[in-house]
């Protein structure tokens, strides 16, 4: 991990930080106003992506093979309780490869979603946005540590939901940090999630107003017809990098990925006078 990030961290959970949601939000619409075409293709990318290998995955695992005979003997038998249980052991053996094999799926199509923060970090700081940026974390060497980052956090949530509602829901809030640490802090896992969680258990109502945020934000994309969804999936990363940036920022502001594009400015001949 980055020594000036870390720093900058321990810094703030010693001193605790402020967050301006009104900083938050008028950067994040700035800022999406200027990616919202890419972004909006990384969703689509990773959507029509998904559905694709559900498919396949599908097919793959399809409801397990009955045992004709034991079916037709418990109803012969008369026993609809214990047709129901014969039934329901059927779906779930198959039920939970299918969700296994589909969520290390889903975990290995992320980062293409992810790509969206380094879109944004472009933008923010004058780099042009490439359609080749929807897969730089397949290639800059962080895929790893964020597929499993994704693949914990996904887990231990659902856990806290299936236990609780409550725990589920402030384990996904203190987490919303852990892979933008990942790609901006170069923290691996065990970083990443340590400062994350402490960063969101600092200023906890924070966080958590930051998911309210985010699921409003998804509601209203909901209801316009479902198509709303499209640009407010994509609008929801941006609203993150700019939580990110609000909290930890960019302490040395260079960065791997400073180095990928190029300087508008630099480039375009009317912006030299």
């Amino acid at each position: 991990m980055k020594q000036n990030v870390e720093s900058k961290i321990n810094e703030l959970l010693v001193t605790g930080y402020k967050t301006s949601f009104n900083s938050v939000f008028g950067k994040a619409s700035d800022i999406f106003k200027g990616i919202a075409g890419y972004a909006i293709l990384a969703f689509v990318v990773y959507f029509i992506a998904s559905m694709i290998i559900s498919s396949v995955i599908g097919l793959l695992f399809p409801v397990a093979a009955m045992d004709y005979n034991e079916v037709m003997d418990t109803i012969q038998g008369g026993d609809n309780e214990a047709l129901r249980d014969l039934l329901t052991q059927y779906s779930q053996n198959t039920s939970y490869i299918y969700s296994i094999v589909n969520n290390l799926i889903t975990a290995a199509l992320y980062p293409i979603l992810y790509s969206i923060f380094t879109m944004a970090y472009k933008f923010d700081n004058y780099k042009n946005v490439e359609i080749s940026d929807i897969f730089i974390h397949y290639r800059d060497g962080k895929f790893l540590n964020i597929f499993l980052a994704s693949l914990i956090i996904s887990i231990i949530s659902m856990i806290g939901i299936i236990l609780c509602i409550i725990p589920g829901f402030i384990i996904y809030a203190v987490t919303l940090l852990v892979v933008p640490l990942i790609i901006f802090a170069d923290a691996d896992i065990k970083q990443a999630l340590n400062y994350g969680v402490k960063l969101g258990f600092k200023d906890l109502g924070s966080f958590i107003l930051l998911l309210l945020s985010i699921i409003g934000v998804l509601i209203v994309g909901l209801l316009l017809c479902c198509v709303g969804l499209i640009a407010a999936v994509p609008f929801v990363y941006v609203l993150i990098y700019s939580f990110y940036k609000e909290i930890v920022g960019f302490p040395d502001n260079h960065t791997e990925i400073d180095e990928i594009g190029t300087d508008i400015y630099k480039d375009n001949p009317y912006m030299n006078s």
